[in-house]
C-alpha cells in the first residue's frame, strides 16, 4: 500500500457515513499528509461535502484550521454556483421545450436537486443533456443563436465529435459561462458497434424520462433507475476506471435512498450491457463507506477484497498524472511492437484541433505547428520524470488489474 492509498482510505472514511474516523489518527497526520488530503479533496470537488460532514459527524476531528476554512469557502462557492447552474439549466430546458426537442438532464442535475439534502453538496463542472443525435445538433445551433459560446480554445469539429465522442463540443451559457455538453449517447463510440442500436437506446431512455423540480422551476431528467445504471457505467467503464472520484459513492447512496429503483430492470440491463461486475463492485464500495444498499441482486456474488482495495486506490488517484498513467497503461496493454508503435504515433501526432486546444491557440493559427514538437517534448519530459516512480507503477498495476477484471483491458 502506498502512502497516498492510506490517505485516500482515510479521506473516504471522512466522506462516508458508515465507518468511524479515529480523531487520534487525524491528530497524528503530518502537515504534508494534510496537504495531500487537501489536494485530493480539491481535485475531486469534495470541499462542500467535507464541510458538511464536519458539521454532521466530525466536530471532534482535529483538522487544521486553514483546511477547515478552505472547505467552508468551498461550501459557500458551491451555493453560488448551484444557483447559476439552476438558472442555466432552466433556461436551456425552456429553449429545448420551445423547439419541441425531447431531452433529459443526466447525473448531477437530478442528484443535486432530488437526491442530496442541498444542491451545493453535489457540485457540477458542467451540465449534461441527452437528446437524439439530430436534436442535439438542433439544440446546439439554437444555443449558439441565443448567445452561447464555445470555450476560448475549444476547437473540436462537430464532425469529429460525432465520430469519436458521445457529446458535441461544449457551449458556455450566460454570464456565469455554465458549460453544457449535449449528448446523443451515454458511452463513447466503439469500433464495429451498431449505431442504430445506440440510437434506439437513447430513444428508450428519453421515453422513460421524468420531470423533477429544482426550486421554483421544473426540469426533465433520466428515470432514477437509468440514472443509477449510468453512474455505474460512467464510473467503472470509462477510459480510466474510477477516475470520476469518490463522489461516485455519495451519488450512488443518495440515488438509492431518494428514489424507488426498479432493481429487476437494473440488473437485467446491467447483464445485457456486460456491466454486472462493475455494478457489484461499486455497490459493495458504497455499502462499505455509506451503509447497506438493498440491491436485490438476483445472483449475488462476492467481490474480491483485492478489487475493492484497488478501486479505493483508483478512486483518489492523482489527476495531475492522468495522461501519463493512461498512456503507460495502454502501452502495457498494447499488442506487440505494432500496437505500441501505433499508440506512440497517435500520442505524437493527434489531430490539429487537439494540439491547438492544449496549446491555447486558435486552430487556424500558424502557432499550431511549433506546438507539435513542444507538446511532444513536454510529454517526453513528463514521461521520463515519472518513469520508475513507485506510486505511478502501483497505479498502472491497479489500473490494469481493474480493466482486466471489468473486461475493458487489452
Amino acid at each position: 500500500m502506498t502512502e497516498r492509498t492510506a490517505l485516500a482510505r482515510l479521506l473516504l472514511d471522512m466522506l462516508g457515513t458508515a465507518r468511524p474516523v479515529d480523531p487520534a489518527t487525524l491528530a497524528a497526520l503530518s502537515e504534508d499528509e494534510w496537504d495531500a488530503i487537501g489536494a485530493m479533496a480539491k481535485q475531486h470537488r469534495l470541499a462542500p461535502l467535507l464541510h458538511h460532514r464536519i458539521g454532521e459527524r466530525g466536530g471532534a476531528w482535529p483538522i487544521p484550521d486553514m483546511l477547515k476554512a478552505h472547505w467552508a469557502l468551498g461550501w459557500r462557492a458551491a451555493n453560488v454556483r448551484a444557483l447559476a447552474v439552476q438558472q442555466a439549466l432552466t433556461a436551456v430546458g425552456t429553449l429545448a421545450d420551445g423547439a419541441g426537442l425531447p431531452h433529459a438532464a443526466l447525473k448531477g442535475a437530478w442528484l443535486a436537486w432530488q437526491a442530496y439534502p442541498h444542491p451545493a453538496l453535489r457540485p457540477m463542472r458542467d451540465i449534461d443533456l441527452l437528446l437524439s443525435e439530430d436534436d442535439a445538433l438542433r439544440l446546439h445551433a439554437l444555443m449558439a443563436e441565443a448567445g452561447a459560446v464555445p470555450g476560448r480554445f475549444s476547437h473540436t469539429p462537430i464532425a469529429y465529435a460525432r465520430a469519436h465522442h458521445k457529446h458535441l463540443p461544449p457551449l458556455h451559457w450566460g454570464p456565469r459561462r455554465v458549460a453544457f455538453e449535449l449528448h446523443w449517447r451515454l458511452t463513447n463510440p466503439r469500433e464495429g458497434e451498431d449505431r442504430d442500436a445506440v440510437a434506439a437506446r437513447t430513444e428508450a431512455l428519453l421515453a422513460r424520462r421524468v420531470r423533477a423540480r429544482t426550486g421554483a422551476a421544473e426540469i426533465v431528467c433520466l428515470d432514477p433507475t437509468d440514472t443509477l445504471l449510468h453512474l455505474i457505467v460512467h464510473g467503472a467503464y470509462g477510459r480510466q476506471p474510477f477516475d470520476t472520484g469518490p463522489m461516485l459513492l455519495t451519488d450512488i447512496a443518495a440515488a438509492v435512498r431518494a428514489a424507488a429503483i426498479d432493481w429487476p430492470r437494473f440488473w437485467a440491463e446491467a447483464a445485457a450491457g456486460g456491466w454486472t461486475g462493475g455494478a457489484r463492485l461499486i455497490l459493495a464500495l458504497t455499502a462499505k463507506y455509506m451503509g447497506p444498499v438493498d440491491s436485490a441482486d438476483p445472483d449475488p456474488a462476492p467481490v474480491p477484497e483485492a478489487l475493492v482495495a484497488t478501486a479505493e486506490a483508483l478512486m483518489l488517484q492523482d489527476m495531475d498524472a492522468r495522461a501519463e498513467r493512461g498512456f503507460a497503461t495502454h502501452m502495457a496493454e498494447a499488442k506487440g511492437a505494432g500496437g505500441r508503435t501505433a499508440l506512440l504515433w497517435r500520442r505524437a501526432f493527434p489531430p490539429r484541433h487537439i494540439v491547438a486546444q492544449q496549446a491555447g491557440v486558435a486552430v487556424n493559427s500558424w502557432r499550431v505547428w511549433p506546438a507539435y514538437p513542444l507538446r511532444l517534448a513536454d510529454h517526453a519530459r513528463q514521461w521520463l520524470r515519472r518513469r520508475g516512480d513507485s506510486a505511478m507503477d502501483a497505479e498502472v498495476s491497479d489500473m490494469r488489474a481493474m480493466r482486466a477484471w471489468l473486461g475493458t483491458g487489452g
